[in-house]
């Protein structure tokens, strides 16, 4: 599987990542380029799913970005991990178990790497932590022509003080967001990178078409544009 690393890049504005997930998703559609992992750290950029609701967005100020993922309004931005699976499932496309598959590989990394008790709640997308419930990975997922585009965002230390601001987070209103660091733990992009990449390969291995190009995997050492 090929990983694509753009946190070399630094702060990537969201239409120009928006933009590579794009042309990636049209690659490994077409199979011109292997099953792809991108990996990026957006600019403070506010999303809008096709589930958001007008009362989601309490700040109607607020430069919005409307996209085709599922899920309601989200925030991403410095300090936090964001991670395309852009893949092409064989037949037949079993969208439920290529969901589970992906919270399955977040949580195993998060609970391997920073020993963190976190779980699915069922009826809420998303890893999170009980009592209180707060959630500390969102995913937002869609699948289109047997491929696959969204993904996963990962909190390791946004400035809350700015981040999630004036939403209600994923239409939830009844829990918080929180982060590695909120949880005491201190971590980098490229440790969060590396743990959340191996557990995906795993999981969505089984799941996916004969690969395209070749079998190796391409290790997330460099940036690409």
């Amino acid at each position: 599987m090929r990983v694509l690393n753009l946190l070399p890049n630094g702060h990537v504005p969201y239409l120009e990542g928006d933009r590579i997930q794009r042309e990636t998703f049209q690659q490994v559609k077409d199979r011109e380029v292997d099953d792809t992992l991108i990996v990026v750290e957006f600019e403070s950029t506010y999303t809008a799913g096709r589930r958001t609701k007008p009362e989601d967005i309490c700040n109607t100020n607020l430069p919005v970005i409307e996209v085709d993922r599922g899920g309601s309004v989200t925030w991403h931005g410095p300090g936090q991990l964001v991670i395309y699976p852009i893949v092409r499932l064989k037949e037949p496309v079993d969208r439920i178990k290529y969901i589970r598959a992906v919270e399955a590989a977040v949580v195993e990394a998060i609970k391997e790497t920073w020993q963190l008790p976190v779980e699915i709640v069922e009826g809420r997308a998303g890893v999170w932590l009980r009592h209180p419930d707060r959630k500390i990975c969102a995913i937002g997922l869609k699948v289109a022509q047997n491929t696959t585009m969204h993904g996963l965002a990962l909190n390791l230390y946004p400035d809350f003080q700015n981040a999630f601001t004036g939403i209600i987070p994923c239409g939830i209103d009844d829990a918080g967001v929180t982060s590695l660091q909120e949880e005491g733990i201190e971590t980098t992009l490229e440790e969060a990178m590396y743990a959340l990449v191996k557990k995906l390969e795993t999981h969505l291995q089984p799941l996916l078409w004969e690969t395209t190009k070749n079998n190796a995997t391409t290790h997330p050492i460099g940036g690409e544009n």
